[in-house]
């Protein structure tokens, strides 16, 4: 019996979904609906039925659903004594070796997703912000381009020639 046909290095949807910041939920009946080419089960299990119940059971290979991951950027890490430092956000772009305007841009393009600054307020000029809430907002920031959500609208400037 090969280790596909034993389940040993393959995941369920549920294991997959945690793994990746989607919910169960969505993994088990929305993706395989929606997504024409979301690959099929390796291992079907007892109860699954084709519009995806049984509990997110089936056992599929990572390495087809890969191409389904959410796209994110690489997390950041700093040193933990830096954690509880207070910066600016030019501070905190240089702590995390990156440009400041790719910091600073977040206040005027997202300034809902800033955390409060260490005196509990909002953003306002040479705020103080601890490491700890900036590296959180700035390692949970999605990606470039739509990600994986194939039927999200592209925007404006993602549309080719043809569109």
């Amino acid at each position: 019996m090969s280790a596909q046909e034993d389940g040993r290095g393959l995941v369920t949807l549920r294991e997959w979904a945690e793994r990746n910041g989607y919910s169960h939920a969505y993994a088990v009946h929305v993706m395989p609906r929606y997504y024409p080419d979301f690959p099929e089960p390796e291992v079907r299990r007892k109860g699954a039925t084709e519009k995806g119940g049984g509990g997110g059971s089936n056992l599929y290979d990572p390495a087809k659903l890969e191409r389904f991951r959410p796209r994110r950027p690489d997390p950041v890490e700093v040193a933990p004594e830096d954690l509880d430092r207070e910066v600016t956000l030019g501070g905190f772009a240089a702590l995390i070796g990156v440009d400041g305007k790719s910091v600073t841009q977040i206040k005027d393009d997202r300034p809902d997703s800033l955390p409060d600054t260490v005196d509990g307020r909002r953003w306002y000029p040479r705020a103080r912000y601890y490491v700890r809430d900036l590296l959180l907002m700035w390692n949970s920031r999605p990606g470039q381009g739509r990600g994986s959500d194939k039927r999200r609208m592209p925007l404006p400037w993602q549309r080719g020639e043809d569109a």
